[in-house]
């Protein structure tokens, strides 16, 4: 069916392809999704984990931050509420900024038989990245690309300046010292409001909007060839990536300070026939990347910004010197653009060797493999940073004379501090003996595998070392009666000898109804119910010999002799564990598949149920004694469970000159705390078994007002709060607030869902992505949620604009205004819980092919035109930032990109 439907697709119809796809999953009984490079790569962005998100059920991802760069511009995924690994070709590795042209598939393992293999570290899931290997359509294909973007910051932070900041901080003064002149008179800031305002002596500035660009721009450019003969497959590939930064450059520097981000990537994968019998398999990656950033460092920056009263000092001074004040010794500006520069060199070589025996000569079916993978990476700082003088003003009755703080430094041509700031180096053997076979109606397929992994994570630790023997069987017959048992013996050699081993066996099973006899139905076409169960762990790799005792050699407090004198010694690190050992799970996985209106509608629904056990814990108070005098060690005592519904339901149909495909996927989470080994708590609502995983605080319930009696309400003691003060329920009615009245904060479960929908007519062809997450609460530190946190700083309009004052009691959203940390306004409490659920247009291409016809005499067999955008459109109850990336200075962006390829 499929050779014969896929001939009459088009060649921008290849989107199309992946429904098709689907039915190399009908002999499979374990718990796994697919997508394919048709879903990826309509997405411009940098790194593999941003083109994932809203495709695949049971994945949840989320971008903390815009920030430019390999190490800020990604996503971090949860796999049913556990991190999974990530594999590529094989192997676990954790580089995933590549081309996105080389990819063929992401598969996503999410049960104990799909992920049983490896061993113990397969509790978390995978994420499995399959790169191409071959030509498709032809013995040779050439391919160019060449895309250009603009980045556009959406949900900008809106500082507050001039007149209304000093207004807000007169406010803020008299709620935390009552009866305190006012710091801005009345002619200063009614010279602010008018802009009557000395610039220089009453300066006003927007440091966010001066110094961080709202547009950006990325370019890419990738050439790939592939070849497909007799005896030889192959696939290379080169590409340019580039990422402008988000910072202004100096117009007079002779280098530049923003922070940019460059890359080149090389693939090469190839697989040779020697004869019938022998083949050789041959994968080379190597990746140049090459960042900056200003020599006072990007974070550090954006504090500042945070951190700094707009009216504190002007940027630049009246003779065009640095300004400054007595409070502030530095200056944002020059920080941004006359403090030199940072730069980052990362380097990553992957090279795996493989090697095929066909035994057929031994027994029909059977074959062996023997697999190298050497992975090297390290990421070298030259720090090029240089200092800068400040000025600020003394103004008397004679004038007004300047400070100089600090001094102007300079960069000697070639100079600099390298620091190796990381360096890995990852071997894998692998051997693998396999034996395929079919008898009549029946298949079977067996694989057994040695693998071991030695990982040297950092050149100041000892290696890891990862062990697996195992052995998986799949068996079908006549395409109806699926089963597959999987085992395998499994090490890790941070864990004391005797105790490094463990067994870990997986099984399922799946049944075909529709190819019964007694199946007879025109609506259904194809109907499977399949299961799985088994046992998988995790062991963990910050985990650093736990089972011995460890010393800091050289510390200091030591004092001895009449007249005390400081010597040096030894001190105990925490205590020992010699009992740790690796986190289990066992894992439940049921899920049906049918298919209806002639194979064109595809529905598979999921249900999964995983215990964890033996998870690492600190032992809560209560369960230590505090006599020891010691830190207590981590102790496998922890454990909980994860279980929810995935679904996905597609639908594609074709005609002769049009085509269109609906893809829809929703996930539905749960967990729960087992036990945490807590002791024993006088209240319920205190325990976290029971309850999710989630935040611990007092619950508010709304403000104090003017009149009440507060000496009547329960506070937390050594704190009388005002009107305008957050108050929390007291659980207990003991009169006082306290950790007896902390309680589960979040209890929501997830929702998530994405629809990927796309039409192809004639040339043209159009494919959107929309994600959603609701309901969805989030936790926002309240430090960041109020104004004048440091006592001076910076005021954002969310932080303000519906504040609790007087005129303002009933229907206030944020405390009172005060200067300072007022602890007792950022108690951890269900108030600085937000709804942060949102629908987002995530991903959009629109193309057009130009006819192959037009294309003949120049000898181009395929040429496109395509613009595409990513996070276009997001609807959300949060109007001031971004619910993603949340309160992050470096913002979320949105990519509007176009560009075109080109086939020879």
């Amino acid at each position: 069916m499929k050779d014969s439907v896929m001939a009459k697709l088009p060649v921008q119809d290849r989107h199309i392809d992946q429904w098709f796809k689907t039915i190399s999953k009908l002999r499979n009984v374990a718990g796994t999704t697919t997508i394919y490079s048709e879903d990826v790569n309509t997405t411009p962005v940098s790194d593999v984990t941003n083109a994932i998100s809203g495709r695949i059920p049971g994945l949840y991802s989320n971008r903390s931050s815009g920030r430019t760069g390999p190490l800020f511009d990604v996503s971090s995924f949860t796999l049913r509420g556990q991190s999974p690994l990530i594999v590529v070709d094989g192997v676990v590795r954790s580089f995933t900024s590549f081309n996105l042209d080389d990819i063929k598939s992401i598969t996503v393992l999410k049960d104990a038989v799909s992920t049983n293999m490896y061993g113990l570290r397969s509790s978390n899931g995978i994420v499995y990245i399959t790169t191409k290997d071959k030509s498709l359509d032809k013995p040779f294909e050439l391919n160019f690309s060449v895309q250009n973007g603009v980045l556009n910051q959406f949900k900008r932070p809106n500082f507050i300046t001039g007149g209304n900041y000093a207004e807000l901080y007169n406010e803020a003064q008299q709620n935390t010292f009552p009866g305190a002149v006012p710091t801005y008179s009345a002619d200063v800031i009614a010279a602010y409001k008018n802009g009557t305002n000395n610039p220089f002596l009453q300066p006003n500035n927007d440091w966010y909007n001066s110094i961080y660009k709202k547009n950006t721009a990325q370019q890419r450019y990738a050439i790939n060839a592939a070849g497909n003969g007799k005896n030889y497959r192959y696939y290379t590939s080169v590409e340019h990536f580039n990422q402008d930064g988000n910072f202004i450059s100096g117009p007079d520097n002779a280098y530049e300070t923003t922070n940019y981000y460059k890359r080149y990537n090389l693939r090469t994968n190839a697989q040779i026939d020697f004869n019938d019998n022998i083949q050789l398999g041959l994968n080379i990656f190597a990746s140049i990347e090459n960042s900056n950033e200003p020599g006072s460092l990007a974070s550090n920056i954006m504090n500042s910004i945070f951190q700094t009263s707009p009216l504190g000092y002007p940027a630049r001074n009246a003779d065009g010197s640095y300004g400054g004040s007595s409070q502030y010794s530095n200056n944002i500006l020059a920080s941004t653009i006359s403090s030199g520069y940072n730069s980052f060199n990362e380097r990553s070589l992957n090279a795996d060797v493989s090697l095929k025996f066909k035994l057929d000569d031994l027994t029909k079916g059977l074959w062996a493999k023997g697999l190298l993978s050497i992975n090297n990476y390290y990421l070298q700082t030259i720090s090029r940073s240089k200092t800068f003088a400040i000025y600020y003003p003394n103004t008397t009755g004679t004038g007004t004379s300047y400070t100089k703080v600090g001094s102007d430094g300079t960069i000697i041509a070639n100079s600099g501090t390298p620091t190796l700031g990381t360096q890995n180096k990852q071997t894998f053997v692998n051997g693998l003996l396999g034996y395929d076979r079919s008898f009549g109606k029946s298949t079977l397929n067996v694989l057994g595998t040695f693998n071991l992994t030695n990982l040297i994570d950092s050149y100041t630790q000892l290696n890891q070392i990862y062990q697996n023997a195992g052995v998986s069987a799949n068996y079908d017959f006549d395409q109806k009666y699926l089963a597959e048992v999987s085992m395998v013996y499994s090490g890790f050699n941070r864990y004391a000898p005797g105790k490094r081993w463990g067994f870990l066996p997986s099984a399922g099973l799946g049944w075909v109804l529709s190819k019964e006899d007694w199946f007879n139905s025109k609506v259904v076409n194809f109907l499977k119910i399949r299961g799985s169960i088994g046992q998988t762990a995790w062991a963990d790799p910050g985990n650093y010999y736990t089972y011995l005792q460890n010393y800091t050699i050289g510390s200091t407090g030591y004092n001895f002799g009449a007249t005390a004198t400081a010597v040096s010694g030894s001190l105990e690190n925490a205590l020992k564990n010699p009992n740790i050992t690796w986190e289990k799970a066992l894992k439940l996985d049921a899920g049906i598949e049918a298919q209806f209106l002639k194979k064109r509608l595809n529905v598979e629904v999921n249900y999964y149920n995983n215990k964890y056990t033996d998870e690492l814990i600190t032992p809560a108070n209560g369960y230590a004694s505090g006599i020891i005098g010691q830190s207590y060690p981590t102790v496998n005592g922890g454990s909980s469970r994860y279980n929810g519904i995935e679904a996905t339901a597609q639908f594609a149909d074709h005609g002769k000159d049009f085509s269109y495909f609906v893809k829809g996927n929703f996930t539905y989470a749960k967990n729960k705390v087992i036990s945490l080994q807590e002791g024993n708590y006088p209240y319920q609502w205190m325990y976290r078994a029971g309850q999710p995983s989630t935040t611990f605080g007092y619950e508010a319930i709304g403000f104090y007002q003017v009149g009440e009696d507060i000496s009547k309400t329960a506070n937390i003691p050594g704190y009388t709060p005002s009107p305008g003060d957050i108050k929390y329920k007291d659980l207990n009615n003991d009169g006082v607030i306290n950790f007896l009245d902390t309680k589960a904060l979040n209890t929501r479960p997830l929702f998530i869902f994405g629809l990927n929908f796309g039409f192809a007519y004639k040339g043209f062809d159009f494919n959107a992505l929309v994600e959603g997450r609701l309901p969805r609460e989030i936790y926002y530190n309240p430090s960041s949620m109020l104004a004048f946190s440091n006592g001076y700083g910076y005021v954002l309009d969310y932080t303000t604009e519906n504040r609790w004052t007087p005129q303002n009691p009933v229907n206030a959203t944020l405390p009172r205004l005060t200067l300072g940390n007022n602890t007792y306004n950022t108690q951890t409490s269900s108030f600085w819980y937000r709804r942060a659920d949102y629908i987002r247009l995530k991903n959009v291409e629109i193309g057009y092919t130009v006819p192959v016809k037009l294309l003949a005499k120049v000898k181009i067999s395929n040429l496109r035109f395509f613009v595409n955008g990513y996070n276009l459109l997001t609807w959300s109850k949060l109007d001031y930032f971004d619910p993603e990336t949340g309160l992050s200075g470096f913002a979320n962006y949105r990519i509007i990109n176009g560009g075109l390829s080109l086939k020879l």
